[in-house]
C-alpha cells in the first residue's frame, strides 16, 4: 500500500475511529511527556530540558500510535486485529520512550543515537499503521489472489 492510498483509507474512517485516534494520541502524548520528564520539575521547569526534536517526535509518534490503536476498532470482517499486530506498535512506543527520556542526567541512550532511535520509532509506527490498513484493504478487496490468506500463528485480539 502506498502512502497516498494510506491517506485515502484514513479519509474513509468513521467518526468513532477518528475520535479514538485523537483520544489515544492526546493520552499517549501526555503520558509520554510526564513519563520522560519533559513536563516534570519544580515550578514547571524540567530539570533537563528536552531538545526540539524530542517534542516533535513525541508528538508525531503519539499521533501515529493513536491511528494504529484506532485501526483496531470497527475493522472490516477479515481485517480484525490480532495479537501479532501489537508487537510493532509496542516496540515503537518503547523505543520512543527510551530515546526521549529526560528524567536522568545519564539516559540509557546518549548523543546522536537518541534522535536516530526516536525517528526509527516513529517510522516503525508508520509502518505498523500501513500494515494494519493494508490488511483491512485486502480483507475487503475483491481480488482473487488474496482469497484464503490467513494468519495461522496469531489469535484475534478481541474475543
Amino acid at each position: 500500500m502506498r502512502i497516498s492510498n494510506l491517506f485515502a483509507e484514513l479519509r474513509l474512517w468513521t467518526p468513532r475511529r477518528r475520535l479514538i485516534a485523537l483520544g489515544v494520541a492526546v493520552a499517549a502524548y501526555v503520558v509520554l511527556s510526564f513519563a520522560t520528564g519533559a513536563f516534570a520539575g519544580v515550578g514547571g521547569v524540567p530539570p533537563f530540558p528536552a531538545p526540539w526534536w524530542a517534542y516533535a517526535l513525541t508528538l508525531l509518534g503519539s499521533g501515529m500510535l493513536g491511528l494504529v490503536v484506532a485501526s483496531y476498532f470497527s475493522a472490516p470482517i477479515g481485517g480484525e486485529a490480532t495479537r501479532c499486530d501489537l508487537r510493532w506498535p509496542v516496540l515503537g512506543l518503547m523505543a520512543l520512550y527510551l530515546s526521549t527520556d529526560l528524567r536522568t542526567a545519564e539516559p540509557m541512550l546518549t548523543g546522536v543515537v537518541r534522535p536516530v532511535v526516536a525517528l526509527a520509532a516513529v517510522v516503525l509506527l508508520v509502518w505498523a499503521l500501513r500494515e494494519r490498513l493494508a490488511a483491512e484493504h485486502h480483507a475487503v478487496a475483491d481480488s482473487d489472489s488474496d482469497v484464503g490468506v490467513v494468519c495461522t500463528t496469531c489469535r484475534p485480539l478481541f474475543r
